[in-house]
Parts: C-alpha cells; sequence; structure tokens
C-alpha cells in the first residue's frame, strides 16, 4: 500500500517539527482555513491555529519517543485558549495519552469545553479516510494548464532543464506543485528537492505546494538546523544547508531526480549555480515572478530559454487577474520644485523624503474612507511604511468608526493570527501591513489596495500589487489607491500603461485604451518629459543620484 504523508513512519521518526507540521496539513488538507503553525518561543500554548465553519481551532501537539502525553499538555493548551480566541482546544499526540490526562479531559468536557484529543490511532485511521488531495486544491488555469505541459514536455525531452516566469498572483507555486504531482505520479519513488534562498521562503513554499500534491506525496523540509529523517517524496531547503551538507562529504550527486529552484534569479550566483551542479539532477526548474537581475547576469545559461512567460500586464490585460481600478495620487507634489531640488543631485531616498508630507495623512485616510463605504463588502488592505506609521493610520480609521488590525513581523504570532483571521471573515473591514503579505499570504477576497506613501522597490511593489489582483467571485474588481511617496512608483506606472498599449491592437482586452494606471492630475506627457532620460528608475536603489532633464 502506498505511503501517505500522515503514516506511521513519520508518527515514530518525526522530528518534532515534521510532526507538527504534518498536523497543520491534516487539518488544511481537510478544509480548515487560516491554518498557521504558531509554536515556537513564547507561543503562550498554541502550535498550530485555524479556522473551521466560523470557529476557531487551537491546537497543541507532543511529540513522544517512549511515553504517553500527560495532563500538562491539556493545561499548556487550556493557558492559550483566551490569547487566540478559541472555540475548540485540540492536544494531538504521535503515542497516547496518561490517565491523568483522560480524567483532566473528560472534567473539562463536563464543564461545557469543547476539547479533544487526538492520539496514534485517531490520526492513523482519520489519514485512510482522507480524499486524495486537498479540499482547497486548485483548478488549473489555461495559462496554467499550458505551462504545466510545457515543463512536462520540456522534462521528457533531452533538454532537461525549464524556465518559467510568472508575475505575483499568476500561481508560479501553483504551476510548480502541479508538474511536481504530475511528475511524481509518473514517478512514484522519485524524490524531488525544492530550493530557495531564504529559510523563511521554504516554510512557505512547504505550505503553498499541500494543496495540489495528493495525499501520498510526502514533504520535508532541510533548513535551520533541521533535516528529513528517511528520503521519500518532496524536500524543501535553502540551497545553503545542501551547499554545508555536499561541502561536508553528503553524497548527494544524482538523489534528487528533479531541483525545482523557487526566486530563481537568484541561483545565477556562482555559489549558488556550484550546488546545483554539485546535484546533478536529471531535470532542473526555474521558475520566477521577477526575471531580471540587478546585475545584469542572464539566467538562460543555467535554465535555458523560458518555456512559459506571462507578466502582471499580459495577465491583466486577458483577465487572469482581477480587474483595478488604479488611481495614482499626484495632486500634492510640486514638480517644479522636484526639479530645482533634482539639481541639487538629490539621491531616490533624499527625494522621497520631499514627496512624504506626515500632515496629509488625514487627508488620506478621509478619501480612502470615501472608497470603503462605496465599496460592497470592502476588504481594505494597507501597505504602509512603518509601524509608527501603521499605528497613527489606525488611529486616524478609529476616528471614521472603522476597524482596522495591523500585522507586522515585531508582532506576536496569536496576534498576527487573529487579525488575519478577523480580517479573512469580515470582522474587521481594514488591514495594515509593513512590508507582510509581499509573498506566501494568500487573501484573495481584497477589492481595495492601498499604498499609504511607501517607499520600496519595484519588485515589492509588484509583489504587493499582486496581493489584491488575485481572482475572487466575491468581487467584481479591485481599487487601488497609490498615494505616491516614491518616484520609482511613477516611474513604474509609467511603464505599465506603455506596456499595456501594446495590446490595444489584440480583441477582448480588459484595458483597450492602454492605460491602467490613472493620474489623479497630470497626464502620463507630463511625467514622461521628467523620467525620459531616467532610464530604469524604477529598478535604482534609495542611494542612487537623480538627475532630472533640465
Amino acid at each position: 500500500m502506498q505511503s501517505q504523508f500522515l503514516n506511521p513512519q513519520r508518527l515514530q521518526l518525526g522530528p518534532w517539527q515534521a510532526f507538527e507540521r504534518i498536523i497543520a496539513r491534516y487539518l488544511e488538507h481537510g478544509g480548515f482555513k487560516d491554518v498557521t503553525v504558531v509554536g515556537g518561543p513564547d507561543d503562550r500554548g498554541a502550535d498550530i491555529v485555524g479556522t473551521f465553519r466560523g470557529k476557531n481551532w487551537l491546537v497543541q501537539t507532543k511529540f513522544r519517543t517512549n511515553k504517553s502525553v500527560g495532563k500538562e499538555a491539556i493545561q499548556e493548551a487550556m493557558s492559550a485558549q483566551w490569547d487566540y480566541d478559541a472555540d475548540v482546544i485540540v492536544v494531538v499526540s504521535n503515542s497516547g495519552f496518561s490517565n491523568s490526562a483522560k480524567t483532566l479531559w473528560r472534567e473539562l468536557k463536563s464543564k461545557g469545553f469543547d476539547i479533544r484529543l487526538w492520539d496514534q490511532d485517531f490520526l492513523l485511521d482519520q489519514a485512510n479516510n482522507l480524499n486524495d488531495f486537498s479540499s482547497s486544491r486548485r483548478s488549473l488555469r489555461n495559462y496554467q494548464k499550458d505551462a504545466v505541459s510545457a515543463l512536462k514536455s520540456s522534462e521528457v525531452s533531452d533538454r532537461k532543464k525549464g524556465l518559467v516566469t510568472l508575475a505575483t498572483g499568476l500561481g508560479k507555486t501553483v504551476v510548480a506543485s502541479s508538474f511536481i504531482s504530475d511528475y511524481l505520479e509518473r514517478n512514484p519513488q522519485s524524490n524531488i528537492l525544492f530550493l530557495a534562498h531564504i529559510s523563511e521562503l521554504v516554510r512557505q513554499l512547504d505550505r503553498s505546494c499541500w494543496a495540489q500534491l495528493s495525499k501520498y506525496s510526502e514533504t520535508h523540509l532541510w533548513t535551520d538546523g533541521e533535516k528529513p529523517s528517511y528520503a521519500n517524496g518532496v524536500t524543501f531547503a535553502t540551497w545553503q544547508s545542501i551547499s554545508y551538507a555536499i561541502s561536508h562529504g553528503e553524497p548527494l550527486e544524482s538523489v534528487f531526480d528533479v531541483v525545482v529552484v523557487d526566486e530563481c534569479h537568484h541561483a545565477a550566483s556562482s555559489s549558488y549555480k556550484e550546488v546545483i551542479h554539485q546535484l546533478a539532477p536529471k531535470y532542473l526548474l526555474g521558475i520566477t515572478a521577477t526575471p531580471w537581475r540587478g546585475d545584469g547576469e542572464s539566467l538562460r545559461p543555467l535554465f535555458g530559454d523560458p518555456v512559459f512567460s506571462m507578466d502582471i500586464v499580459q495577465g491583466m490585460q486577458e483577465g487572469y487577474l482581477a480587474k483595478v481600478d488604479y488611481q495614482m495620487m499626484v495632486d500634492g507634489i510640486d514638480w517644479e520644485e522636484i526639479r530645482q531640488l533634482s539639481l541639487q543631485g538629490l539621491t531616490v531616498k533624499d527625494l522621497n523624503k520631499a514627496l512624504y508630507v506626515p500632515e496629509r495623512d488625514l487627508g488620506m485616510i478621509e478619501s480612502i474612507v470615501e472608497t470603503i463605504e462605496s465599496t460592497e463588502n470592502p476588504r481594505t488592505l494597507v501597505f504602509c511604511r512603518s509601524i509608527e506609521h501603521a499605528r497613527r493610520i489606525q488611529n486616524f480609521f478609529r476616528q471614521f468608526d472603522i476597524s482596522a488590525g495591523i500585522i507586522h513581523s515585531q508582532l506576536h504570532r496569536s496576534d498576527r493570527f487573529k487579525s488575519l483571521s478577523s480580517f479573512r471573515i469580515g470582522k474587521i473591514k481594514v488591514l495594515i501591513s509593513i512590508e507582510m503579505l509581499n509573498e506566501g499570504i494568500d487573501v484573495p477576497e481584497v477589492n481595495i489596495v492601498v499604498f499609504a506613501r511607501v517607499t520600496h522597490s519595484r519588485r515589492i511593489f509588484l509583489q504587493q500589487l499582486g496581493r489584491g489582483l488575485r481572482l475572487s467571485e466575491n468581487k467584481s474588481h479591485v481599487t487601488v489607491l497609490d498615494y505616491v511617496a516614491d518616484v520609482r512608483r511613477i516611474a513604474a506606472a509609467v511603464e505599465m500603461n506603455s506596456h499595456a498599449s501594446s495590446y490595444k491592437e489584440k480583441e477582448e482586452v480588459n484595458y483597450p485604451d492602454g492605460e491602467i494606471v490613472k493620474f489623479s492630475k497630470y497626464s502620463q506627457d507630463f511625467f514622461h518629459e521628467y523620467l525620459a532620460d531616467m532610464a530604469d528608475i524604477s529598478d535604482l536603489d534609495e542611494d542612487a543620484q537623480l538627475s532630472f532633464p533640465s
């Protein structure tokens, strides 16, 4: 019988981190939403949280090698109930529970608490009842089918490598994981390695692939000191972890039949390329949303020509991304003053400081509120500059009796989960983010995106814009309000419109006039006048000096 991701070998060998993740995968496979692994330092007694049929679930997992789990685990989970607004408490063991744990469980049940104990026998029984694929599995769109088909054709040919470039929101991970699923179905004993450049992205990729993989495809992590306890299925790893293993004598040549490289524009570095060379896979796949590199190094020598590509403008014009009403707010900018300042040798950072005026924030919130009030079932995602800026904006929203949550990397996991889940189910109308939700978290219900005077690169801008462009049956279009505080954003908008104009002659496009971004006051010609001689300004870093035309 074919092994499943929830199997006796995993329950016996772990490691504990993998046991934690398979419980999260089990929940997601069965229909839970917002499943999040929150275990770690200061987790306040929770390891996994999620929502199911309108209720918040809190899960405490206990991995034991030789003994049963005692009542302390239940007490620990109960102590976290209020921190996570949990309606249902679950304690999970890879073995069993002591008599004291079962006694406490019965007492709490008699007092009306919804608390459940899942042991090894329960888990293995439930695994057999799971459908072959997750309830969150996505049906492929036509272009995604074309991309998977192109990869399959290149894999069975003599080419032995493939490159796919898909803009944020178009599902590059869905394409990669669907290809992996198809490959494993044809080659069930194969091992696959999925590489990324940072640990956080490795974890996101593992999570993102669960939905497309069958329950017979196991996944493992190789990063941050964790290694697979046995070989089978798909391993997600940082290339640095693999490089370290190879340099210390671990024989990994030809161990993995397929190597997939995410954000593969990073792979052109000499050290990354050497790792790929040492692995010597039968097939090498590179995927990226941003194929350009700052140093101009080409990806073609490593991955070949793209077998499939679609950028954000093509996705918008052809209807694979949500229709957008994009308004770029430039009314408050004195461009003659900016031109004079630029003659002094301003950097991008200097210029952006001149563009940003904190006193304008209240007026900005007033116009955002007008949009929220005129939108049916508004889900507003606001990207801002800093935690301090987010808190100030949150206070402004409160003045208009609009509930707004904040999400950022320094926030405790319980607070992040509550903000995100409350936003998804509509308890709060506005979610304010500081450099989060750029990648990995999918909230397709978003129908208003606000750039609240943010400053960052084109890559991050496109990632954040892509958060709101995901299609959803619950929205007809997305409104984008861009309160400009970064000259690079204007350049990117002009470039986007210029690209969209190339589709004018085609039939049935979303923007027949080629105008995706509408400027609130000035024409595109005005910006072309100032930006004409500033090639690639949208890709400049903050310390680059500017020289506007005189």
